[in-house]
């Protein structure tokens, strides 16, 4: 009885995660935290502005329609970090601001609200790392 009480609880446990960050290629968060800076500052100039967010969301697009959709955005994520699809959705929802599940310039803005502790209206490297901890942490 004992035995079937703990199997449930831990089935229960697992249910209820909202995220596992399970990478299939072996790669730390601090690794796939560093590509994600990297794809998305284009210019290299240690500051992530509107234009770099909006090219980083871009090569989401697969269906080129200047949105991108959960679907979407998972299957980038999965592709280009190996971590598991529940992690991406959760980027993604952790991404999506409006809460309209897509992504799209409109959100940009307040994206970087988010992002910027400074508060001076750009969002820093070091910044942008933090954020992406907040939602490795969040997982």
């Amino acid at each position: 009885m004992t035995t079937l009480i703990v199997f449930v609880a831990i089935l229960a446990c697992a249910w209820s995660a909202p995220c596992v960050h399970n990478n299939h290629a072996d790669l730390t968060e601090e690794h796939v935290i560093n590509m994600v800076i990297e794809a998305a500052d284009f210019n290299d100039d240690g500051v992530l502005d509107d234009l770099d967010l909006a090219n980083f969301l871009t090569r989401y697009d697969a269906n080129n329609n200047y949105k991108v959709e959960k679907v979407e955005f998972a299957n980038g994520w999965v592709s280009y970090y190996h971590d598991e699809r529940a992690f991406a959705e959760h980027v993604f929802d952790f991404l999506n601001t409006d809460t309209d599940n897509v992504l799209e310039a409109d959100d940009i803005p307040a994206l970087v609200a988010r992002a910027d502790t400074s508060g001076d209206g750009k969002v820093q490297v070091s910044e942008m790392r933090i954020f992406l901890e907040n939602i490795y942490n969040a997982c």
